[in-house]
């Protein structure tokens, strides 16, 4: 299937999939407690734009990956590695080991997150109502999806719904914290976020290279989550920085499995 250029240069998209309502009686917090899916291989066709939106288990799945993400074994085997000698010195001082840069990779309520191309908004609406971030924003090219997106905040912020709790309303009404606006992500310059997602199985050549530039000169982003593997990055321009640590199976609305790639900025 032809590839298009998500939040950059818009090519006409297929029938984009309804969002799903959030269900009815149920607080956000349960919605996002279902059970995880299994992980099964990635779906060979999963270039195709009616792929759906990530279900709110695989949302949630990643976000709880990321909140200890730089407790993860690759992650601190890749800090040895380069601050063997700083972490000796700490131990010496009775100082904790572990790599004041590693906790910076963590999604905690003092993290920015964007999503690059964000279509109706659903992992915007999980890293701040699930994970606390500081700030979580998306951008969304499709000027169709990112309406429904606005419409659909608009709606969670009226206070009309009995499943937003007082405390989420807080949350979402915070409109600086908060929000997801219509635009070309690869026009932002250097990421001022320090967690970037993309669902960027379908980006085009050009559109990935602009943004492993932008990348490249983003200093305050620490992690990068992304649904292509570091060789195809590379060959496009990201910086060797960048490294792959490990990787997650997401699924979607319509039934298919992705392979979604963590990236930690090691320098």
């Amino acid at each position: 299937p032809r590839k298009r250029r998500a939040s950059g240069v818009a090519a006409t998209p297929t029938s984009p999939p309804t969002p799903q309502k959030p269900e009815r009686g149920g607080s956000t917090s349960e919605c996002l407690a279902k059970a995880p899916e299994s992980d099964e291989d990635e779906d060979p066709n999963a270039s195709s734009e009616g792929y759906g939106e990530m279900t709110e288990g695989s949302i949630e799945r990643l976000l709880v990956f990321l909140r200890t993400l730089g407790s993860h074994p690759e992650v601190e085997r890749l800090a040895a590695r380069k601050t063997k000698t700083a972490k000796s010195r700490r131990v010496a001082r009775g100082v904790s080991a572990r790599n004041d840069h590693l906790s910076e990779l963590d999604l905690t309520s003092s993290s920015s997150f964007i999503d690059v191309g964000s279509g109706y908004g659903k992992v915007v609406l999980h890293a701040r109502l699930s994970a606390r971030v500081a700030e979580a924003a998306g951008i969304e090219y499709v000027a169709s999806r990112a309406d429904m997106a606005a419409d659909a905040l608009r709606e969670l912020r009226s206070g009309k719904h009995a499943f937003v709790t007082p405390e989420a309303l807080a949350l979402l009404r915070d409109a600086r914290a908060t929000r997801l606006t219509k635009g070309d992500a690869t026009k932002l310059g250097a990421f001022q976020f320090s967690h970037v997602y993309m669902y960027d199985k379908v980006f085009s050549d050009p559109t990935t290279a602009l943004l492993a530039a932008q990348l490249n000169a983003s200093e305050k982003t620490k992690v990068l989550v992304s649904y292509q593997r570091a060789e195809q990055w590379r060959r496009l321009g990201l910086d060797a920085r960048f490294v792959e640590v490990a990787s997650l199976t997401m699924r979607t609305t319509g039934g298919q499995n992705f392979k979604a790639y963590v990236f930690v900025r090691a320098g």
